[in-house]
């Protein structure tokens, strides 16, 4: 069950008080009008400032309003004052429409209550035109006193529904930006776990590299050194032979360890590169997109953690954004550099004509590229097509190199 708030009752008791008390004032005078048909027409008034709050359709409140109307029309007749209770009830009909009905509704309503007004006092009560312009001013003036009040009151309430709205907008903002936040932790904390990834995929394939090459050399070796005490007893030229082919066997695994470890090394150095072709595979594999690298340009192998992050990460992000947006069906990345920085050219035939907004991706992007202490460019390419062009320091990498040489 519903309960009206103290503050709606409020509202209904004092025009309610209102009535009461001119009823009150009207009686004590004499009048034509009989007191029955006065008390009745004010009676039922009082039951409509309390029943018109739960009436919703506007078609229902005219209805009701016009019935009022027509009611208060008839005890003016039957009183024959011009300013008596019927009058006073026509003021107070219009004041109410002012404040409760729509604003062209209760323009209308105050219209039509003047209109009626001026063909009483004119043609029933033979009222001079001063009389009548002095009533005329008088509704007008009241209704555009209360029509402000109304205005002003709507005013207020919607200023405070937008207020709360924008509350509530603040804190749904508040949310998403701290689910950002923690989504670019968990793709910084990807981008490292991939990184590791492709370092473990890389030893990996070079221990199996080890098994398949070097293993079966020393198989090799082993079987021909079993051999070779029988080979002494039988032939002389023989053992020579299987000597000598252990010797080469030996020298072969020598060199296969060595071109081992260097790869090694290599590819310690070259983690960065070795993460991009992965990233450039599954991005081939699940989106059909053919991306191509050329790192024909690359001659500085020493790549800071930082560096490969940041190269990764925007490679990244610019594919899933060619994926996204471009429709393109091919992308090239270019990677090179000189003595001082290294340079990432990254390149679709999209439908990029010029028309560029920065977006919570591209903005990433340039704030990585200018973290790591690099700067990042956006081009059009001929006919279509975007280009991203990345230039990072590499002084982070030759000071690291001697760190490690030391």
């Amino acid at each position: 069950m519903n309960r009206q708030s103290p503050a709606r009752h409020y509202k209904k008791l004092v025009p309610s008080l209102i009535l009461i008390l001119n009823c009150i004032q009207f009686l004590s005078h004499p009048a034509k009008a009989d007191p029955i048909l006065l008390a009745f027409v004010f009676a039922v008034y009082l039951a409509f400032i309390w029943i018109i709050p739960y009436v919703a359709s506007v078609a229902v409140n005219l209805c009701i309003f016009t019935g009022l109307w027509l009611l208060t029309v008839f005890l003016w007749a039957v009183s024959g004052q011009e300013q008596g209770a019927a009058f006073f009830l026509i003021i107070f009909l219009m004041v109410y429409a002012a404040i409760k009905l729509p604003a062209r509704l209760s323009l209308i309503c105050t219209v039509f209550l003047i209109g009626g007004n001026v063909f009483f006092l004119h043609f029933i009560f033979a009222s001079s035109w001063d009389d009548i312009v002095s009533n005329i001013s008088i509704m007008i003036g009241l209704y555009v006193f209360f029509s402000s009040m109304r205005f002003r009151r709507e005013a207020r309430r919607e200023a405070e529904r937008n207020h709360a709205e924008l509350a509530k907008m603040h804190v749904k903002l508040e949310q998403a930006h701290e689910e950002l936040q923690k989504a670019h932790a968990e793709l910084q904390e990807a981008s490292v776990l991939s990184l590791r990834y492709a370092v473990l995929e890389e030893r990996t394939r070079i221990a199996r590299d080890i098994h398949d090459s070097i293993g079966h050399e020393l198989t090799s070796v082993i079987v021909q050194l079993q051999s070779l005490p029988y080979i002494l007893k039988s032939s002389k030229e023989d053992s020579e032979k299987v000597i000598q082919n252990v010797l080469n066997v030996a020298r072969e695994c020598l060199q296969e360890v060595r071109s081992v470890v260097h790869q090694m090394g290599r590819s310690e150095s070259m983690v960065g590169l070795t993460a991009l072709r992965g990233l450039i595979h599954q991005v081939e594999e699940r989106s059909g997109l053919h991306v191509s690298l050329d790192t024909a340009g690359l001659s500085e192998e020493y790549w800071p953690q930082n560096v490969s992050e940041t190269i990764y990460r925007i490679l990244q992000e610019a594919l899933t954004n060619i994926i996204r947006h471009a429709h393109a069906s091919h992308a090239a990345a270019v990677i090179s550099n000189d003595e001082t920085y290294l340079y990432v050219t990254i390149t679709d035939n999209g439908q990029f004509t010029g028309n560029l907004t920065y977006g919570f991706g591209l903005t990433g992007m340039k704030e990585r590229a200018e973290k790591a202490g690099g700067s990042l460019s956006l081009s059009a390419v001929q006919p279509s097509g975007l280009q991203i062009e990345l230039v990072l320091p590499l002084a982070t990498t030759n000071k690291e190199q001697k760190d490690e040489q030391r």
